[in-house]
């Protein structure tokens, strides 16, 4: 089954492509601890572009749910993107806007994600 779904994967990213928007990237912070009292940590910033990307205004289900507010945006995009799956703890910078992660909705819901659906807040 994960073959079936390593191929959703492909066809997804390369459907997502045909309608990538502006320029999507994924942040994750990390710490970079000093080594005395006089050089504190400090945190660093792992940009990745996400080819293939779309953005758009986070749908009324997700709102109903719980999930997300009105003024929220829902990134999608294939699950090969990144080498390791986006947490709540990363950001998403939507044309130089930094957007918070406040849900991750991975589809298919177990298994290989074929596509992340990310809801994110200023």
């Amino acid at each position: 089954m994960t073959v079936f779904y390593d191929d959703m994967r492909g066809i997804a990213s390369d459907l997502l492509s045909k309608f990538s928007q502006g320029v999507i990237a994924h942040v994750r912070m990390a710490v970079v601890s000093g080594v005395t009292p006089d050089a504190p940590s400090a945190s660093v910033a792992t940009v990745t572009t996400l080819a293939g990307a779309v953005a758009r205004g986070v749908q009324y289900k997700y709102v109903t749910r719980g999930l997300a507010v009105a003024t929220d945006l829902q990134v999608t995009f294939a699950g090969d993107a990144l080498a390791t799956p986006p947490t709540i703890h990363d950001f998403i910078e939507v044309d130089g806007v930094r957007l918070k992660i406040v849900q991750i909705v991975p589809k298919p819901a177990a298994g290989t994600p074929v596509v992340y659906t990310l809801i994110c807040r200023k």
